[in-house]
């Protein structure tokens, strides 16, 4: 249930019994595990008071920890705590077991349920007092920042923003062949993670319900919070008839999907579907794994990364250029991965819009400014092209350049200084000194080009601003 594969079993106090009653314990115990999943060693007699079989005990206990696949996190240290009290002149200890990442002397953690900041002050293991603690070794910590009585068996301290706190989880279960009766919604749950157990609500995700000696996904829901990461272990017992369900691995610690849709198998695609673009550093406190980021500091998916970037090609083809400021994070970032595309001064524009920029019409209709003639005379072939690749806005045959556009920041700032609610087209036109013939096309090319947005018969600031 906890996935251990091997182990070893030390008949101890042997100095008090002659050989035929120890080869009679040893035939016992061989008959206790002869159903065991559990591959273990031949069986080592041991005395404390002689010292008999304590080196072989040491070996064969260092061979089968060299056959574990214990996960590491550097940084990631986190100690489940079983045990809280207070020494005279010490103050708070803890003690548990370590895993994941080294814990040392001035180490900087915190209480996973509460947040609360705390100091490793001081680390013994077995007795001695050490600089380091590695993974797997019991210690006694001496903790300085906050009082026993704030704490509980059960609580974890860990290494501030490497774990995600969860009270919610996708698991996978493995039921005894003991089983009383089939596992579903129905009945009232404990589960046991770390060093911490409590009530907990089932639901089954593969099927109605799980049988004896079977295995199924299903969806934990507890109070308190716990830092978890995909692959830890957990044991689910029934309270109502007091026996032990099973055990498994966690497979997410953060489900989006209901229930009719979740397929959890701990993997990054499924533990990453429906979720977009995250964080890298997000993205790993979720699945467990170092990833490396698709663009920037960004995960996704592939077939995520592929559509965001379908959609900014399309918009900048459809628009001749993109204005970076109203993006996403993510999205400013992926543009830069479209190829034939320009970024300068906050737009992004296709290489070929900054070359049609140099047509020798661009640049008359620059040159015109506010008061050209009407673009009906033009090429309306490369017009067509200037207003596509957003180089020239066009409204009623009447063609602003978007450098005439944007030069007119300073005045259009003015203008809601005096009309902080926003401004009129007369008022517009009042304020460049032109006719209405062309302050109408005008404040409809603003508007396309994102200076301003209307809003009734007003002006009010808009995307771009």
């Amino acid at each position: 249930m906890l996935g251990i594969t091997h182990g070893v079993i030390a008949l101890s106090k042997c100095d008090r019994v002659d050989s035929s009653e120890r080869q009679l314990r040893s035939a016992e115990i061989q008959q206790r595990i002869s159903s065991s999943t559990i591959t273990w060693t031949d069986i080592v007699e041991t005395s404390t008071l002689t010292g008999e079989g304590l080196p072989a005990l040491v070996d064969a206990l260092t061979a089968v920890a060299r056959m574990s696949q214990r996960t590491t996190r550097p940084d990631a240290s986190r100690l489940f705590i079983d045990r809280i009290f207070t020494m005279k002149g010490a103050g708070t200890v803890v003690t548990g077991t370590l895993d994941t990442a080294p814990l040392h002397i001035d180490h900087k953690l915190v209480v996973a349920r509460t947040g609360e900041p705390v100091r490793v002050r001081d680390i013994q293991v077995h007795g001695t007092t050490v600089d380091t603690c590695e993974p797997g070794s019991r210690c006694a910590v001496n903790i300085v920042g906050v009082d026993a009585e704030s704490l509980m068996r059960g609580d974890a301290l860990v290494a501030p923003g490497k774990w995600r706190t969860t009270t919610v989880c996708d698991a996978l279960i493995h039921t005894l062949p003991t089983l009383i009766r089939p596992l579903n919604h129905r009945g009232s749950f404990t589960v046991h993670i770390g060093t911490d157990f409590q009530s907990t609500t089932v639901r089954v995700i593969s099927a109605e319900d799980i049988g004896a000696a079977s295995q199924g996904t299903i969806r934990l829901r507890w109070q308190r919070p716990l830092p978890l990461t995909p692959g830890d272990r957990f044991l689910l017992r029934d309270t109502s008839t007091n026996s032990t369900i099973g055990g498994g691995v966690i497979l997410d610690v953060d489900p989006r999907l209901r229930l009719s849709r979740a397929q959890p198998d701990g993997t990054v695609e499924s533990i990453m579907k429906g979720r977009g673009f995250v964080s890298v550093d997000d993205a790993e406190l979720l699945t467990g794994t170092s990833l490396v980021p698709v663009v920037g500091q960004w995960f996704a998916l592939p077939h995520v990364v592929e559509s965001a970037l379908q959609e900014l090609t399309e918009q900048l083809e459809a628009r001749g250029e993109i204005d970076l400021a109203p993006l996403q994070p993510h999205e400013r970032d992926l543009i830069t991965l479209l190829p034939n595309v320009v970024v300068s001064a906050g737009i992004a524009r296709r290489r070929d819009a900054d070359a049609l920029s140099a047509h020798p019409l661009a640049q008359q209709i620059r040159n015109d400014g506010l008061t050209g003639p009407s673009s009906a005379q033009f090429d309306r072939n490369v017009v067509r092209q200037l207003v596509q690749q957003g180089v020239v806005f066009e409204h009623d045959a009447v063609a602003f350049h978007r450098d005439t556009l944007e030069s007119l920041r300073p005045e259009l700032e003015k203008l809601w200084q005096v009309s902080p609610e926003g401004f009129t087209v007369s008022q517009l036109r009042d304020a460049l000194g032109i006719t209405r013939k062309h302050a109408v096309p005008l404040a409809e090319c603003i508007d396309k080009y994102g200076l301003t947005r209307r809003a009734g018969d007003m002006r009010i600031r808009g995307h771009r601003w």
